[in-house]
């Protein structure tokens, strides 16, 4: 009977003996590291002036505590007034390891984007998107977002089609973005 009760003091004194031998850094183990810091750089306006006189403006922004992103594009054209293209909410799926994201698009017309977002170990950003019209017609796009600076990036707008991934818009397969804090 006196071995067991034996075995914890000195199991104590060893493991206190070995704790003080080796310092250790706290850890916060139960603490998640963000799943948004790759995307925290978009965090801002940014603008993109095309040819032709229009003007892209992406907006993206923190919800409540970072819990997710707000992601809005306003166009601006030759004397109009800027209008909102879309708008929508980014969140992190733990399950996927991805942004989901659900956009309104062109408000109230009906058409929605969905998708995911993901960064690449290279950072560039990949927004896969499928649009579904009012009547249920659906195609896909694809967005990529490469930070070229502190304050400029390089965005890549395509549309799937039969022959394979094309420009949206001409002059859409490098679109650069200047961010304006």
């Amino acid at each position: 009977m006196s071995r067991p009760v034996m075995l914890i003091p000195t199991l104590a004194a060893f493991l206190a003996a070995a704790a003080s031998a080796h310092p250790v850094a706290v850890s916060n183990f139960l603490q998640t590291a963000s799943p948004y810091a790759p995307y925290e750089y978009l965090i801002g306006d940014w603008y993109s002036p095309l040819p032709g006189g229009v003007t892209i403006h992406q907006q993206f922004k923190w919800g409540p505590a970072k819990s997710h992103i707000v992601y809005a594009t306003y166009m601006t054209e030759p004397g109009k007034p800027e209008h909102l293209h879309f708008e929508g909410m980014m969140v992190w799926n733990g399950k996927s390891k991805l942004l989901d994201f659900l956009l309104a698009v062109e408000p109230p017309s009906g058409v929605d984007e969905k998708g995911s977002v993901r960064a690449d170990a290279d950072g560039t950003i990949v927004r896969e998107v499928e649009m579904t019209d009012p009547k249920g017609a659906v195609s896909h796009f694809r967005q990529t977002f490469r930070r070229t600076g502190a304050k400029s990036a390089v965005t890549v707008l395509l549309r799937q089609t039969d022959k394979g991934w094309e420009s949206t818009i001409p002059g859409a397969d490098q679109i650069a973005m200047t961010r304006r804090d």
